[in-house]
């Protein structure tokens, strides 16, 4: 464990029990072929960057599950010695350590929350990454290969957009959550973790229902009954209204959404809509919706907008 750790949360954090974890599995790290040997706590609070009163805040903690006996004055970093009950927990924190499994559910959920606490800056670089608190496992650090996984697979789910220069094994290094991500983030809690909720979102139907003229759509919560052939402000509408689902990023839903006004707007001097100018605006809705996910609405806006191109070319 050679990255430094970040600085100690305040005693009421819910993270103060990962740092008892990160003690214990310290202490066990110094003592591994000998546990009962004594260890001076110092070098601990120099590589956590804390003092030594939140050092004995832990030391107490571990004290009072009986996991190790703690001497010296107060005044001073404590001198520890592991008991029993302390070596069976450490052994089993360290296999829970390396498994590539529990590091992998960790580096999804912490990469995905790190990026909802700072979602209001862009672009984030997913190399700040590495100086946050998230990147701890156990007190372990995450490797940039863990992190690039966890980028692909949050990807892969639509929950999160990698773009700009890359950052390892092809994925992009400037990170952006989508409107996926943050259902993921705040359902947290009620579904377990990630995998769980990317697991249920692959679950839901996705089905496309086409008869005469009528289109309908249902895919997951979204569901939405169109006419082919429509109009230009009726096209505009149709865009607005699956926005969400075409443009999980801000920044494509928001060009998304300014071309679908300019579509609703009357271009000609007599306010009449002027067809060059709205096959424009159909074209450049058509290009926005190039780098949109594969999905059901998705094919449903190519599909009127390609109607509606054709009935402005009289066909």
């Amino acid at each position: 464990m050679s990255a430094a750790a970040p600085p100690f949360p305040d005693h009421d954090s819910e993270s103060f029990d990962r740092f008892r974890s990160r003690l214990l599995l310290w202490v066990w790290d110094q003592v591994m072929r000998s546990p009962g040997l004594p260890v001076d706590c110092a070098e601990f609070g120099t590589w956590q960057s804390i003092p030594q009163s939140t050092v004995w805040s832990l030391v107490d903690r571990l004290g009072e599950q009986q996991l190790i006996s703690a001497q010296g004055p107060r005044q001073y970093a404590p001198t520890v010695t592991l008991l029993p009950e302390g070596v069976a927990e450490a052994r089993l924190l360290q296999a829970r350590r390396a498994d590539p499994v529990r590091r992998g559910r960790h580096a999804t959920s912490a990469v995905l929350r790190w990026i909802y606490a700072r979602s209001d800056r862009q672009p984030l670089r997913i190399e700040a990454f590495f100086d946050s608190a998230e990147l701890f496992f156990l007190g372990e650090a995450l490797s940039r290969a863990e992190v690039a996984r966890a980028l692909s697979y949050l990807a892969d789910s639509r929950l999160i957009t990698c773009t700009g220069p890359e950052f390892q094994g092809g994925v992009g290094s400037e990170v952006a959550l989508t409107s996926l991500g943050t259902d993921a983030v705040l359902s947290e809690s009620e579904t377990g973790d990630i995998g769980e909720f990317v697991a249920r979102q692959r679950q839901r139907p996705q089905q496309t229902h086409i008869e005469a003229e009528t289109v309908n759509v249902a895919q997951g919560d979204f569901h939405q009954s169109i006419q082919t052939a429509l109009s230009p402000a009726e096209l505009s509408r149709l865009i607005r209204q699956l926005a969400p689902v075409l443009a999980p990023d801000d920044a494509s839903r928001t060009a998304l959404l300014n071309s679908a006004d300019d579509l609703a707007r009357p271009g000609g001097p007599d306010g009449e809509p002027d067809p060059d100018r709205q096959r424009g605006l159909m074209e450049r809705v058509r290009r926005l919706l190039g780098d949109s996910p594969d999905t059901v609405g998705r094919q449903v806006a190519l599909d009127a907008i390609g109607q509606a191109l054709g009935r402005l070319l009289g066909g």
